[in-house]
C-alpha cells in the first residue's frame, strides 16, 4: 500500500498561537518497526548553501533533529548513497526529481513523501524534492515566498515527519504552530506539537497495550435542530489521539467526546473515529441520519425467546429504527418492569423459576410508539444425576479383561468416579471402566458415583470374582438370518482362529440353510431353494452345494438343529483348520431369491477346550442392507465365565477399503439383545479413546476418524446367546457387523 504526502508552497498562511497539542497521525497510524530507519541521501554534490551546508548534510541535520524526539526507532543515514532509486524497491531514497517516479507533481507542490506499508508497519518511504523549484537552505522567515524558489531544510524537516507517520494538523482542523502544517511558512524548526507527535508514535512500547474499543459509536437518527452527542470509550495504554471523520473526510475534533449542536440534514453520513496510541489503532463507525421531522419507531428485530437454567444471566434485545432518542419500556406479562430508559436491552441476573414469562418492549420517540411481539423466558430447573444403568456383577477367568459400564443423566451433565471396595480408583472418571489382566487384587465390589452441581448419586454395586474353572468364556457360534436375490446374490461371513499361547488346529462347521427354515414357520416359497457356501483363506479351500452325511454327523454334537435328509441346504465340516483368517461366501447355487441362514459352529468339545485350544477370536458378516431393513447377527458365548467382547457396526469406515461413500451405510445404529431384551446400544461411537485402544489391541481396523458415524459397543457378557442388529434407518448400503474377543 502506498500513500503520497505533498507539501505545498506558501499561500499566505498566518499561524495562530494555541495551548493545545494537535499533532495528527496518518490514518491507521502506520509506524516503523523498532530499530533503525535507514535513509539513503542521494541529493548530489551541488554548491555550498547559504547556511554553509550541502544538500546531504542539510538533510542529515534534519533527520538528527527528529531523532531528539524518537525512542524506539531512530533515523540513520548513508550520505552520497549509490543504492538503486525507485518506488517500492525497499530502499528509502532521498532525491531531487522532476516527477514522482513517473507521476507529475501537483500544482505548487514542493516535495512529496511516498510511503509503503503492510498493515500498520511501514516498509519504505521515499522523499522527492521537486526540481521545478530553485532550492536554498537558510533559517528564519522565508525570503521569497511562493514563486519558483524554495527553502530546503524546513521542507526536508516536514517530509521526514511524514516518513515517521505524522500528517498535516491544519488539514485535520487543528490550527497550531507546526512544521507539519500542509503549507510551507516561516516555521523553520520543530515546534512542541511536532515533537509531541514524534514522541507519541515512537515512545517506548515496553508494557504498552494497543487501543481496544470498549464503548462503540451507535447509529443516531436526530431531527434537525437537535444536539447530537458523540462518545467513544477505549482501553489500552494512554496517551491516545482521536481522529473523527464524516464520509471519510477529517473533522476538526480531537477529543473522545463532543457535541454537535443544532444539527442539520447536511450532517448526515457515516461518522467514524480512529483511536491511536504507540501500539496501534482502533476504529468505530456509526450512521447519522438527520431528518426534517420526527420519524416514528419501527421494530426491525423483536426480542427472541430464551431458555435458561436457574442462576443464569439472560439478556433480551430489540432493534428499532426511527428518530432518536428512543425510549424503551420493557414489560413482563404485559406489566411494565419500570420507567422507560434509553437501553435497547433488558438483562436479568440470577434468573429463577419465578422470572419465567412473556417479555416485550414498547419503543417510543417524538414521532410515535411501537410495541414488539412477546418473547418467552423458560427457566428449567437443574437436576441431580439419576442412573439409568448400573454396572453388572461379573465372574471371569484370571488374566481377562473386564468392562463395567454405567449411565447417568442430570443437568448439568454429571462427572463420574469409580470405586473399588469404597476406595476411589485413580483416573477412573469415565462412564466406562476397563480393567485388564484381572488378578486377585482387582476382585471386589465396584460402584460408580455420578455428581454435578446439584448433587450426587451412587450406582448399585457390582461384584467382580475370579473363577477357577478352565472352561473360560469364548465365542462358539455365529449365525446370520438374511435374504439374497439376483441383484444382491451373496454375502460374506468371516472368522479368525487364534488366541495368545494357543496351538494346534480348530474343527469348524459351516452351514447355509434355506429349505430347512420351513421348520421355523418360514414358507418354503420364501426360502432360498438351493443355497451354496464356499470357504476361502488365501485361496478357496472347500465348498458345498447340497449337504451330506459327513457334515450331518456333526450337527447334534455342536447343537445345530437337524436338516431333512436330501434337503438342498449346504453344510461343510472342516475338522482341522489352522490358525488364521477365513471367509465364507454364502449365496445361491443358481440365481434366485429367498431367506437363508448362515451359521458357523466351533466343533471343539467343551471337555477338550483349555487355555491352549485355539478360539474364534473374531466373527463377522458383511452385507448390503436395503433402506429401512436391518442385518441381524447372532452369536453364542460358551464356557462358564464371562467374556469381554467388542461389537462393531461399521459403515462409513469401509470407504478405506475402496468402497465409495454412496455404497456404504452412512449412519449404522447398533443394538444388542439377550433373550429378546435390549441390553445395550450405540449410534455414533464418538471417538472414545478407550474404544480405539481396545480395537487396536484386538487387531480391528481403525475407524476413519473420531467423528465417523460407525457404531461400537464394548461389554463384558455372561455365557449365553446374543443378537446384534445393525440398521441404517432410511439409508441403504454395505455394513460390516463384527464381534471380537477381548483377551
Amino acid at each position: 500500500m502506498r500513500r503520497l504526502l505533498p507539501l505545498l508552497a506558501l499561500a499566505g498562511i498566518t499561524f495562530l498561537p494555541s495551548v493545545s497539542r494537535a499533532f495528527t497521525t496518518i490514518g491507521g497510524s502506520p509506524v516503523w518497526p523498532d530499530g533503525n530507519i535507514v535513509m539513503h541521501l542521494q541529493l548530489g554534490t551541488g554548491p555550498v548553501l547559504s547556511d554553509g551546508r550541502t544538500w546531504n548534510t542539510a538533510a542529515a541535520d534534519m533527520l538528527a533533529e527528529w531523532n531528539r524526539s524518537l525512542v524506539r526507532s531512530r533515523f540513520t543515514w548513508i550520505a552520497d548513497s549509490t543504492a538503486p532509486i525507485g518506488d517500492g524497491n525497499g530502499v528509502n531514497n532521498v532525491v531531487f526529481r522532476g516527477d514522482i517516479f513517473g507521476r507529475a507533481f501537483g500544482e505548487s507542490t514542493l516535495a512529496v513523501a511516498t510511503v509503503w506499508r503492510v498493515g500498520t508497519r511501514r516498509t519504505e518511504a521515499d522523499v522527492i524534492f521537486n526540481t521545478r523549484y530553485t532550492w536554498e537552505s537558510y533559517r528564519g522567515p522565508l525570503k521569497s515566498p511562493g514563486g519558483g524558489s524554495a527553502e530546503f531544510s524546513r521542507v526536508a524537516l516536514h517530509e521526514f515527519g511524514h516518513v515517521i507517520g505524522l500528517g498535516h494538523p491544519d488539514e485535520a482542523g487543528q490550527f497550531v504552530s507546526a512544521v507539519m502544517n500542509s503549507r510551507s511558512g516561516d516555521v523553520d524548526g520543530l515546534t512542541a506539537d511536532d515533537r509531541e507527535g514524534a514522541a507519541f508514535l515512537y515512545a517506548s512500547n515496553e508494557g504498552a497495550v494497543a487501543p481496544r474499543i470498549t464503548l462503540a459509536l451507535v447509529d443516531q437518527s436526530p431531527v434537525e435542530g437537535d444536539a447530537v452527542d458523540f462518545a467513544i470509550g477505549v482501553s489500552g495504554t494512554a496517551p491516545f489521539t482521536y481522529q473523527w471523520r464524516r464520509n471519510g473526510l477529517v473533522q476538526g475534533v480531537s477529543t473522545a467526546t463532543w457535541t454537535l449542536n443544532n444539527v442539520a440534514t447536511v450532517s448526515s453520513g457515516v461518522w467514524s473515529v480512529t483511536v491511536t496510541n504507540s501500539r496501534g489503532s482502533a476504529t468505530s463507525t456509526m450512521n447519522l441520519n438527520v431528518t426534517a421531522r420526527p420519524v416514528a419507531p419501527v421494530i426491525t428485530r423483536p426480542p427472541a425467546a430464551i431458555e435458561a437454567r436457574p442462576g443464569q444471566t439472560v439478556t433480551f434485545t430489540v432493534a428499532a429504527t426511527g428518530s432518536t432518542p428512543r425510549l424503551y419500556e420493557w414489560r413482563r406479562n404485559g406489566a411494565a418492569l419500570g420507567p422507560a430508559t434509553l437501553s435497547d436491552t433488558l438483562t436479568l441476573t440470577d434468573v429463577q423459576a419465578g422470572d419465567a414469562g412473556s417479555y416485550s418492549v414498547e419503543v417510543s420517540n417524538s414521532g410515535g410508539r411501537a410495541a414488539s411481539s412477546a418473547a418467552s423466558l423458560t427457566v428449567t430447573a437443574r437436576s441431580a444425576p439419576v442412573f439409568s444403568a448400573s454396572p453388572r456383577s461379573q465372574s471371569v477367568a484370571p488374566g481377562s479383561t473386564v468392562v463395567f459400564q454405567a449411565a447417568a443423566a442430570g443437568d448439568p451433565a454429571p462427572a463420574f468416579q469409580w470405586r473399588r471396595d469404597g476406595v476411589p480408583l485413580p483416573g477412573a472418571t469415565s462412564a466406562l471402566l476397563i480393567l485388564r489382566g484381572i488378578g486377585a487384587a482387582e476382585a471386589g465390589v465396584y460402584t460408580c458415583i455420578a455428581a454435578n452441581a446439584v448433587g450426587s448419586v451412587t450406582s448399585a454395586a457390582a461384584t467382580l470374582t475370579l473363577s477357577a474353572s478352565s472352561d473360560a468364556g469364548r465365542l462358539i457360534n455365529l449365525s446370520i438370518l438374511t435374504a439374497v436375490d439376483p441383484q444382491d446374490p451373496e454375502f460374506t461371513v468371516g472368522t479368525v482362529i487364534g488366541g495368545d499361547r494357543t496351538t494346534g488346529n480348530k474343527p469348524l462347521l459351516f452351514r447355509a440353510v434355506g429349505p430347512g427354515l420351513v421348520q421355523f414357520g418360514i414358507p418354503a416359497a420364501e426360502t432360498l431353494a438351493d443355497p451354496r457356501l464356499e470357504l476361502i483363506a488365501a485361496a478357496p479351500l472347500a465348498s458345498n452345494d447340497d449337504w451330506n452325511s459327513a457334515a450331518g454327523d456333526v450337527f447334534g454334537r455342536v447343537g445345530a438343529f437337524a436338516l431333512a435328509n436330501g434337503s438342498r441346504d449346504a453344510a461343510l465340516f472342516q475338522p482341522a483348520l489352522a490358525r488364521g483368517a477365513y471367509t465364507v461366501r454364502v449365496g445361491a447355487a443358481t440365481p434366485a431369491a429367498g431367506s437363508v441362514l448362515a451359521e458357523m459352529f466351533d466343533a471343539t468339545p467343551s471337555a477338550s477346550a483349555g487355555p491352549a485350544t485355539p478360539r474364534l477370536i473374531n466373527v463377522s458378516v458383511r452385507k448390503q442392507v436395503a433402506a429401512g431393513d436391518l442385518l441381524t447377527a447372532g452369536f453364542v458365548l460358551g464356557g462358564v465365565t464371562a467374556r469381554t467382547v467388542l461389537v462393531r457396526a461399521m459403515g462409513p469406515s469401509l470407504t478405506q477399503f475402496g468402497l465409495a461413500p454412496g455404497d456404504v451405510m452412512a449412519d449404522p445404529r447398533l443394538e444388542l439383545f439377550s433373550a429378546g431384551t435390549r441390553i445395550a446400544g450405540n449410534d455414533n461411537w464418538g471417538g472414545d479413546p478407550q474404544l480405539a485402544a481396545v480395537g487396536t489391541g484386538v487387531g480391528a481396523f481403525a475407524p476413519r476418524g473420531p467423528t465417523t458415524t460407525d457404531a461400537i459397543l464394548l461389554l463384558t457378557l455372561a455365557p449365553g446367546n446374543y443378537t446384534a442388529q445393525a440398521t441404517g434407518g432410511s439409508g441403504a448400503g454395505q455394513v460390516l457387523v463384527e464381534v471380537y474377543e477381548v483377551p
